[in-house]
């Protein structure tokens, strides 16, 4: 059986393919996995063979208009951006996805090329596997992750998915329509979660039932895996050893709060980098900061109480640590939690506010727009995080994360439902 993979995306949405793709491989599937120009090594690193999308995902989110429409809230005129920048690649991506779904038994995509990849699969006759890194379906637990973060009642909670899907569908429409067309298919009026729907595809939700413990009512169609993390192998494969340096500052003191950049769109680097100064200072913690994307000084200390870090090993790290600022990315968010670390979320964006949320419903955290970030509200957000209590908590929820195998739920899943 032939397997076509997507993880376009930033490396929280590839790594997770990645690690899939490696585990159906070592059960015999042919897979082939497409990454962009800027992650394709994940893939090789793991002996998946991976092709190229020639597109470069750190180029694009890089953008400085983006990124300023990002910190500074602009959500509107971000989206616009985003739609544009998909027209503009569309010829480019179609083609990709064409030749690399060629042959396939079954195409897998992540969200961010599950319109695209769910019409080139049917034109090719191969079942549909989505991979879902947050809630985005109708249910009656949580309102769409677009409209709140709040929790309305079942009913409400059911009408924003329609209010959302009515507003989308005339936006994306035309992009599904001159797919289809493309590809010889007749249109439809149908948005992909209806026709996902119709056809009883499966998608995969790779985070922890444990994150959203009301969201009881999804069958098999949708299991809910836990998150996808690296076997240890497969760890130092992809980020090496701990650096020696940065293993001699962790054992010279307290475990510091990290702080982590990701994709965040941090403007003044110099800035956020004084801020956590002040915060940590005033709380008297170290701050271990992940760069991420983020053009920092690697070599800023603030008299060996900030140390700066460009890519890292987060499992072997994180857990030495004592707490966690980030932008609460799924992945990111997984792993905060999963090393037991109370964490706060900055959210910018997208899936963001909702693992926010979450985090404050269950007590192992509190959460912040991006664009409400400053010394005085992060010092808020962060100390009572500090306490005995958040801690013993993020404690025993991690332990409930670690016990699971999400690489392992998922491929069964896969297995059960290509299989039947």
């Amino acid at each position: 059986m032939r397997v076509a993979m997507v993880g376009m995306g930033t490396r929280g949405d590839a790594q997770p393919m990645v690690l899939l793709a490696a585990e159906l491989k070592q059960r015999g599937y042919d897979v082939e996995l497409a990454l962009n120009t800027d992650l394709r090594w994940l893939g090789e690193r793991l002996g998946v063979p991976t092709s190229d999308l020639e597109l470069n995902a750190r180029e694009f989110m890089e953008s400085e208009q983006g990124r300023s429409w990002l910190a500074s809230g602009d959500m509107a005129s971000y989206v616009r951006w985003l739609l544009d920048y998909k027209r503009r690649i569309a010829d480019l991506l179609h083609a990709k996805l064409i030749e690399h779904a060629e042959r396939a038994d079954v195409v897998i995509s992540g969200s961010v090329t599950e319109l695209e990849a769910a019409v080139i699969a049917e034109a090719a006759q191969a079942q549909y596997v989505a991979v879902h890194y947050a809630p985005m379906r109708s249910n009656s637990a949580y309102p769409h992750m677009v409209v709140s973060r709040e929790v309305f009642s079942p009913e409400r909670n059911l009408e924003t998915y329609e209010q959302v899907e009515k507003g989308n569908w005339p936006v994306f429409a035309p992009f599904v329509n001159e797919l289809r067309a493309k590809v010889g298919l007749a249109p439809t009026t149908l948005g992909t979660a209806a026709r996902l729907e119709q056809t009883g595809s499966l998608e995969l939700q790779i985070y922890s039932r444990h994150l959203v413990p009301e969201l009881t009512e999804w069958g098999p169609r949708r299991p809910i895996t836990g998150f996808l993390c690296p076997s240890d192998e497969q760890q130092a494969e992809l980020n090496g050893t701990v650096d020696p340096a940065l293993d001699r500052w962790l054992d010279g003191g307290d475990p510091p709060v990290y702080f982590g950049f990701g994709s965040m769109p941090v403007l003044d680097p110099r800035a956020a980098l004084v801020l956590i100064d002040q915060v940590s200072s005033k709380l008297g913690v170290r701050a271990l900061v992940g760069a991420g994307w983020t053009d920092l000084d690697l070599s800023t200390t603030a008299g060996g109480r900030v140390r700066v870090v460009g890519e890292f090993d987060h499992e072997a790290v994180l857990p030495r640590c004592r707490a966690a600022v980030h932008h609460g990315g799924a992945g990111t968010t997984g792993s905060s939690i999963r090393a037991g670390l109370p964490t706060v979320i900055c959210a910018v964006f997208a899936d963001q506010p909702f693992w926010g949320a979450r985090l404050e419903a269950l007590g192992v955290g509190t959460t912040l727009a991006f664009t409400d970030l400053s010394a005085d509200t992060l010092l808020a957000a962060l100390e009572p995080l500090l306490a005995d209590e958040p801690a013993d908590r993020a404690h025993h929820l991690a332990a409930k994360l670690r016990s699971e195998s999400g690489v392992t739920a998922a491929a069964d899943a896969f297995e059960r439902t290509v299989n039947a």
